[in-house]
């Protein structure tokens, strides 16, 4: 099916069907001469769709798919990309508000950088509202999402708020594989779309949308689980761009239970067990000092930035173990996809090393 020219296909996986959300980004205003599909695509046979969403439907406005059975995210922005045909393809979150010249400014860089593969949008989240938000920013979870703030182009982009070229695009589609995992299927399409082409994703810093912070700025940790299970599951997708780390915190009780009869000839179990508490302690240390430096001085920041790493590592732990690939223990990806050295390091790990060994040398010769 050939794309039509000067149209955008706006596709919007969603489990709620919020009117609340989803009527302004149906309204928002649109730029003439172009073309303007919506695919709005429930992953949940039991919703109900509103009354308005479902006159909108009726009169064409949008196009309202309900999948049979749930198929995740990725799967979801499958079925809208092969219902449509717009010559641009627009995903956005289904939660989020966006800035009222949103199109205006997609449209605008379609014409300006033509030859682009795709535009990435920038995702702005709240100023963070209780600890654990401030976690969030701290730890670095939030900061691909404001990619375009910060550089002119990227390797891909959250599917909060993206636009791809169909013809960039060709057969490539979300994996259902990741999409299941419900981690890691946004990176790895936007990637392979850049790598087939010899080029990145331009940044758009003025196509903004305001996304809210998940679970109501609740703390919650399963989607963390999740991302790092997707990202367990790129590693050997994209092998190239691999290195080894020093291990994280599940990593290292991991290595601590493995090595115990090593450890017994030097400590009593009871030394053994109080090394075993230190790691996370360590690591809730060396997080508050970092979230300190970006002015978060509560504790509980540091408490919730480890939760949250610990989250991601033990995702990534058992998909590794459960996918059969215990030869990517203490591996990492680049996600910016350039080519690593076999090991990286930095002050915090160093740092980090300096105090396990005073710590072990402490437990060994103090009696």
């Amino acid at each position: 099916m050939l794309a039509v020219p000067d149209s955008i296909d706006i596709i919007i996986p969603t489990f709620r069907l919020d009117e609340q959300y989803l009527l302004p980004l149906i309204h928002l205003p649109k730029p003439g001469g172009w073309q303007f599909n919506y695919y709005v695509i429930a992953d949940n046979p039991g919703v109900k769709p509103g009354a308005e969403l479902q006159r909108l439907a009726k009169e064409g406005v949008i196009h309202l798919f309900i999948n049979s059975e749930n198929k995740g995210p990725g799967e979801t922005r499958n079925r809208g990309i092969e219902a449509g045909n717009g010559s641009w393809i627009l995903f956005l979150d289904d939660d989020i508000v966006a800035d009222s010249d949103l199109l205006l400014q997609y449209v605008k860089a379609t014409k300006e950088k033509a030859t682009a593969i795709g535009f990435i949008g920038l995702t702005d989240f709240p100023v963070p509202v209780n600890a654990f938000t401030r976690a969030l920013d701290a730890a670095g979870l939030t900061s691909i999402f404001t990619i375009a703030k910060k550089k002119e182009q990227f390797m891909w982009g959250v599917t909060a708020n993206i636009m791809f070229k169909r013809s960039a695009l060709q057969d490539l589609r979300f994996s259902p594989l990741l999409s299941a995992i419900g981690g890691g299927e946004d990176i790895d399409l936007g990637a392979r779309v850049s790598m087939l082409h010899g080029t990145q994703f331009m940044c758009v810093k003025e196509a903004r949308v305001t996304h809210p912070w998940w679970n109501h700025a609740q703390p919650h940790f399963d989607r963390f689980t999740r991302y790092g299970a997707g990202m367990a599951l790129l590693l050997p997708r994209f092998k190239k761009f691999t290195w080894y780390a020093f291990p994280n915190p599940i990593e290292g009780w991991v290595l601590a239970l493995l090595c115990a009869p090593l450890f017994f000839i030097f400590l009593s179990w009871q030394k053994w067990l109080i090394f075993l508490a230190a790691i996370p302690l360590i690591d809730m240390g060396i997080n508050y000092v970092r979230a300190a430096g970006m002015g978060y001085r509560e504790l509980k920041v540091a408490y919730y930035m480890t939760l949250l790493r610990c989250s991601t590592e033990w995702g990534m732990f058992k998909t590794m173990i459960g996918q059969g690939k215990p030869s990517y223990f203490m591996k990492r990806i680049n996600v910016d996809f350039t080519r690593p050295r076999h090991f990286r390091t930095n002050r915090w790990r160093i740092t980090k090393l300096v105090i396990y060994l005073i710590l072990l040398s402490l437990l060994i010769f103090i009696k």
